[in-house]
């Protein structure tokens, strides 16, 4: 069951203009992860103003509820002004939605004792706790968020330098996946400077930084081969990587390209430096070849995992009496494979007349598509929605009950997404998104030009 959140009135701390905030009181793991995202990321119940731009974040009462875990906790602010009896109905009011939500049989008793916190960071721990991140894991993302932070706050480019040089060893890809959560998260929320400078920070740590160089090094490598995808090039590519890393990433876009032909040409030219005299390269390319095979029966064995992995989530979802929920669980596993093995199995149960089978897995794509749209960022699915609907009339409805959305920077965005739109081909979208842009700035009396 998904739980809507209660749009609350009031004055923005840093203004003073007047803004509704959705605020989320129920927050239920399986049902709505995107929320958990949001919670463990310190977005949960935010806000910003659409006047000065501010953001901020309401410290308002909410239940957690992770059936899988039998966790059941409730934030109750330390500032709530609520009297005790107050707060133990609010508790019990939380509590009972929740148990509500939950078939009879699948009760327990956990439930009936929800876990009370004040700190919002405690009951997050909790989590993380549940989730298998053990207090050393916390204290060294703690260190990351703190380095970053005060590489986002320093702008003299001889400290910044200086602090790179220092934690030149903690900058390494956890940190950089880090700063690519950091700036979704600040795009998501609608922060253009944080975003800015983020951007500005992951670039010069790539020059900066050892990991950084090799990234670096890493993208061109990849960017190269991805402008001309042939054998030809995937071996200069390889002869020139600069590490094992590098070479393993080209393989993984190259793979399809190691063929015959391929090791043939790359016998050639071991043999030619062989002819020349050079054994020292010969030699090189030799050892090339036996880590290029290597690397290969490495990427294949990770691939058949992976894809009897997600037959499994399949099989398992195929079986499921709580479809919603099972989808909602294994949402990490719904990626493009899933659907290519969905899609694959579908074809075989219609070529084999089992009608049935089709139908069922049919439901389980439309549950998994469900999933993922609910993950997107709510600017994301209003887009989706936008596109889904018929246009004029359910377009106008759906752009007036979210008027409030309507900003300059949003119709800017939405720009971007009609050209993204048809440069991939996609025409009917993208013209359908140029008449919603008219009709969105039509409503806000916004000039086209």
């Amino acid at each position: 069951m998904r739980f809507n959140p209660t749009n609350t009135t009031l004055r923005c701390p840093f203004c003073g203009s007047p803004l509704t905030v959705p605020i989320q009181s129920i927050i239920d793991a399986l049902e709505q992860p995107e929320l958990k995202a949001r919670l463990l990321t310190g977005r949960l119940n935010s806000f910003t103003c659409p006047t000065c731009r501010n953001t901020g974040a309401i410290s308002a009462p909410f239940i957690y509820h992770d059936a899988n875990k039998e966790l059941a906790l409730i934030f109750m602010p330390m500032e709530n002004s609520r009297s005790q009896p107050e707060q133990q109905r609010m508790i019990g009011q939380l509590t009972q939605a929740v148990m509500n939500s939950v078939p009879p049989e699948k009760r327990r008793a956990y439930l009936l004792q929800p876990q009370q916190f004040f700190r919002v960071q405690t009951l997050v721990d909790e989590i993380l706790r549940a989730d298998g991140v053990t207090p050393e894991m916390m204290q060294a993302q703690q260190a990351r968020v703190d380095l970053l932070r005060r590489l986002v706050e320093t702008r003299d480019d001889a400290s910044f330098q200086a602090v790179a040089r220092e934690n030149d060893a903690q900058i390494d890809g956890t940190f950089f996946q880090m700063m690519t959560l950091a700036m979704a998260s600040a795009e998501s929320d609608n922060r253009p400077d944080e975003f800015e400078r983020l951007g500005v920070v992951r670039d010069l740590l790539l020059d900066l930084t050892t990991f950084g160089r090799k990234a670096k090094a890493q993208a061109v490598a990849v960017e190269a081969l991805m402008a001309n995808l042939t054998r030809e090039n995937l071996i200069d590519q390889l002869i020139m990587a600069p590490d094992s890393p590098t070479r393993e990433s080209l393989l993984a876009l190259g793979r399809p390209l190691l063929d015959y032909p391929f090791f043939q040409q790359l016998t050639a030219k071991i043999d030619a430096a062989k002819k020349a005299g050079d054994s020292a390269e010969a030699d090189r390319l030799t050892e090339l070849r036996k880590e290029i095979l290597a690397l290969r029966d490495k990427l294949d064995a990770q691939t058949q995992q992976m894809i009897q992995q997600r037959a499994n989530v399949l099989r398992e979802l195929m079986v499921s009496e709580d479809l919603e929920q099972a989808a909602n669980a294994q949402a990490g596993a719904l990626d493009d494979m899933f659907f290519n093995i969905l899609s694959s199995e579908m074809q075989a149960a219609q070529q084999a007349g089992d009608a049935k089978t089709v139908e069922r897995l049919r439901q389980v794509g439309n549950a998994a598509m469900a999933v993922i749209q609910r993950m997107q960022p709510p600017e994301v699915q209003f887009i989706n929605a936008l596109l889904s609907v018929q246009y004029p009339g359910q377009t106008r409805e759906l752009l007036e009950r979210n008027r409030k959305a309507l900003v300059p920077e949003f119709l800017e965005w939405m720009g971007t997404v009609e050209a993204d739109l048809r440069a991939e081909g996609r025409t009917q979208s993208a013209d359908r998104m140029v008449q919603v842009i008219a009709q969105a700035r039509d409503l806000v009396g916004t000039s086209t030009g």
